[in-house]
């Protein structure tokens, strides 16, 4: 969630707290339906806000949570109902018996239309804890505040000083459309402001950031400037402290730099040093003061946390989102995009190495490839790491045949790679040029990513480029084309919640089998209206690791769907199940998610149930344990999918606790024909009925296969033969209609099976 800063009021610890957008999406995470979140002092003034707040004016309800008696717990609170969308609850933050730091406002959509809202108790008791650490850390902050000089002149240079801090700090936590690059050098004139310094510089080698600033004055030679970092990291690492130079001996030269020194340390999370803030002054200036060191230090720490926050721990080169994001002046700039040219790197058979040598080898082989990478290409290019062992890179103003050839060294220089532990490794390189189009540089990396494919088949160790597109290559292209657009699409979907669910029932072929069951369905709308089916943009999700993301967003759309029908789902009515996929079962925080959603959504027990993949069950068979154990706790039903198609399918029953098997569509299909399916058929649902089991038939797609597949004693159908797709929103708003038919269509399959035994 964005923030944005919308009044400043001196002297409240909330007004220059970076840390509430923060604050701002765990309280999102805690309620889903939260529409805003807004903090006023209180005199009303507004002091911090989300984008999406949009209530004007809610002094009365503030008032009323700042009035009330200490009863309401240790956050005096109030609710009011202001329409059918907005629900707002006040939390005042006490500071002392009389005063308080200011009041939360929190907006949330009541639910389905009369729904009533949350009640404000149930909501203190979920928020307490998150409220109790917001107070102890506003009172942190003034306990320091008061420990530091106070500033009476305004137009102090100090003053101006910690205003120009907060308002950077502010716009570098909310413009996340900035580049890195643009931050440092903010950063580096809020130092020299706040510091009065003429010169500034910023080296961090590990992560090979070197950047510079000056209002005026004499400035250093380069050679100069790179000497003194080193000496100045080097003997801030050995004394961990800032340091501060204001006496100049008589005979400095220019070479020896003849400037007054601040200089303070970046630090790694771990507190370790990799980099200085040097501030530099002519001997002419005034000293640099305990002002200046506090001012230095705290953008040190600004500094360190938007390193943190844009590397990569393990390489130091640049994350995808950060190197999107330092592309964009550069794809933006005045140069035609045809100028540019991005590099995409894949490190050849690096499994392999895990297995044979340990992740650890591994991990230094990938910082090897880094180092290699950084080393090799022109200063200028902008690296990162994207995921696992893949890496990219852009060179601005360089065309195809130079990039190849910087590609080519590449590939020399990793391919000597080897000793101390490490092994000899290679890479496979995909280059492509940017297009003249909307979104150049994804289509270009799309294209790359294409070439380094290529390359790896070829068996890996080469330099590839895109096939000719008025060549063979053309489809090639053209696909790559179609999927960048699809991932486009597919990411502008998700950030806006306009993807589309389907809820496909699975309908039992006896009457006394219980409520419908639904397996829920994706689709992703195109750019002309229509409805892509999974099949056409998965696969592209799979390659841009958005997966968990999508598994993720259907979660939390069905269970705010399930709870606001809680009375027609669970237990022995409907439950809606989500196909889940691999990465998440592997992701070790989803599981708390769904828990959490289930909570605050209120859903019911029996209403939300998923099904994996035989396959993915098999290769993961830890993670789909743990994942079912612990989900299972919480009411949720489990299904394996595509049973029988697999050697492993009679293994994993005895490890999983599954409720359901789903007859995989090809066993299903072929029952009708052949005697051999059939009776595979017949055994899973006798074995299946022995492990107090539910079976269902998958790709019912004819009226004669359902009355066979229920003549094999297979419990539930699902396919065309028994039902379309419906969007879910209408299915559940007519639910107890389609319950009311379940029987009356389970009929006919059961009186059939009853005249075929007898």
């Amino acid at each position: 969630m964005p923030e944005s800063t919308l009044a400043s009021v001196p002297d409240s610890p909330i007004a220059a707290d970076a840390s509430c957008g923060l604050y701002a999406r765990l309280l999102k995470v805690l309620l889903p339906s939260m529409r805003g979140l807004c903090l006023q002092d209180e005199a009303g003034r507004r002091l911090w806000a989300t984008p999406d707040w949009s209530l004007a004016d809610c002094r009365t309800i503030a008032d009323a949570a700042i009035r009330n008696a200490p009863a309401a717990g240790d956050f005096p609170a109030a609710m009011q109902l202001l329409d059918e969308d907005h629900a707002v609850y006040a939390f005042a933050l006490p500071r002392n018996e009389r005063e308080i730091y200011g009041v939360v406002l929190i907006a949330l959509t009541p639910g389905a239309s009369g729904a009533e809202p949350r009640p404000l108790k149930y909501v203190l008791r979920l928020l307490a804890p998150l409220l109790a650490c917001w107070r102890s850390e506003l009172s942190l902050r003034a306990a320091l505040a008061q420990r530091e000089p106070a500033v009476v002149n305004a137009g102090d240079p100090a003053d101006r000083g910690e205003r120009d801090l907060a308002r950077a700090n502010a716009d570098a936590d909310g413009d996340t459309e900035s580049d890195a690059q643009d931050e440092f050098d903010r950063w580096l004139d809020v130092a020299m402001r706040r510091a009065q310094a003429t010169f500034a510089a910023l080296c961090v080698p590990e992560r090979r950031i070197s950047r510079s600033r000056t209002r005026s004055g004499q400035m250093l030679v380069p050679a100069a400037l790179q000497r003194a970092e080193q000496h100045l990291l080097a003997w801030l690492q050995l004394q961990q402290r800032t340091i501060v130079v204001n006496r100049i001996a008589r005979t400095a030269s220019a070479e020896a730099a003849p400037y007054k020194i601040l200089a303070t340390a970046v630090r790694h999370r771990s507190g370790r040093v990799i980099g200085v803030l040097a501030l530099f002054n002519p001997p002419r200036v005034e000293d640099f003061a305990q002002a200046a060191i506090d001012a230095a230090e705290s953008v040190a720490k600004r500094l360190s946390a938007a390193i943190e926050a844009g590397h990569d721990a393990a390489t130091g080169l640049l994350t995808r989102e950060a190197f999107e994001r330092c592309a964009r002046p550069v794809v933006g700039g005045g140069a035609p995009l045809t100028a540019h040219s991005v590099l995409y790197v894949d490190v050849d058979r690096l499994q392999g190495v895990n297995e044979a040598f340990g992740m650890h080898v591994g991990d230094a082989a990938i910082a090897a490839v880094a180092e290699r990478l950084v080393g090799t290409l022109p200063a200028d290019a902008l690296c990162a790491r994207l995921s696992g062992d893949r890496f990219a890179a852009l060179m601005p103003n360089t065309n195809r045949q130079g990039a190849v050839a910087n590609a080519e060294r590449v590939r020399a220089a990793v391919a000597v790679v080897g000793g101390a532990g490490v092994p000899q490794v290679s890479v496979s390189i995909g280059v492509a040029s940017l297009g003249a189009s909307d979104h150049a540089l994804a289509h270009a990396l799309v294209a790359a990513e294409s070439a380094c494919k290529s390359a790896k088949a070829r068996g890996g160790n080469r330099v590839e480029t895109p096939c000719d597109p008025a060549g063979a290559g053309h489809a090639p292209a053209a696909a790559d084309a179609v999927g960048a657009a699809t991932a486009i699409l597919l990411r502008r979907a998700l950030a806006a919640d306009e993807l589309c669910l389907l809820a496909q029932p699975i309908l039992p072929l006896r009457g006394n089998y219980g409520g419908p069951r639904f397996e829920l369905l994706l689709r992703l709308p195109g750019e002309r209206g229509e409805m892509l089916a999974p099949g056409k943009f998965l696969p592209v999700a799979r390659e841009q690791g958005l997966l968990p993301a999508i598994d993720r967003w259907v979660v939390r759309r069905v269970c705010v769907l399930l709870g606001r029908h809680a009375a027609a789902v669970g237990g022995e009515h409907a439950c809606f199940s989500i196909n889940l996929a691999a990465e998440s079962l592997q992701d070790e925080a989803f599981c708390a998610y769904v828990a959490q959603q289930l909570a605050a959504e209120r859903v019911p027990l029996g209403a939300l149930g998923f099904e994996i993949a035989e396959p993915t069950a098999v290769a993961h068979a830890d993670a789909t344990r743990r994942c079912i154990d612990t989900l299972r706790e919480r009411g949720c039903r489990f299904a394996l999918d595509g049973f029988g198609a697999g050697s492993g399918s009679l293994a994993l029953l005895k490890d999983l606790a599954v409720d359901t098997l789903k007859i995989d569509g090809s066993i299903v299909r072929a029952a009708l024909d052949g005697s051999g399916p059939a009776s595979m058929v017949k055994a899973i649902a006798q074995l299946a009925t022995v492990m107090c089991m539910r079976t269902v038939a998958e790709h019912v797609e004819t009226d004669a296969l359902r009355s066979r597949i229920s003549e094999l004693g297979v419990d539930y159908a699902q396919g065309f033969a028994v039902a379309r797709a419906l969007p879910i929103e209408g299915l559940l708003d007519e639910l107890a209609v389609f319950e009311a038919s379940v029987s009356a269509w389970a009929a006919p399959a059961e009186t059939a099976a009853a005249t075929a035994s007898s």
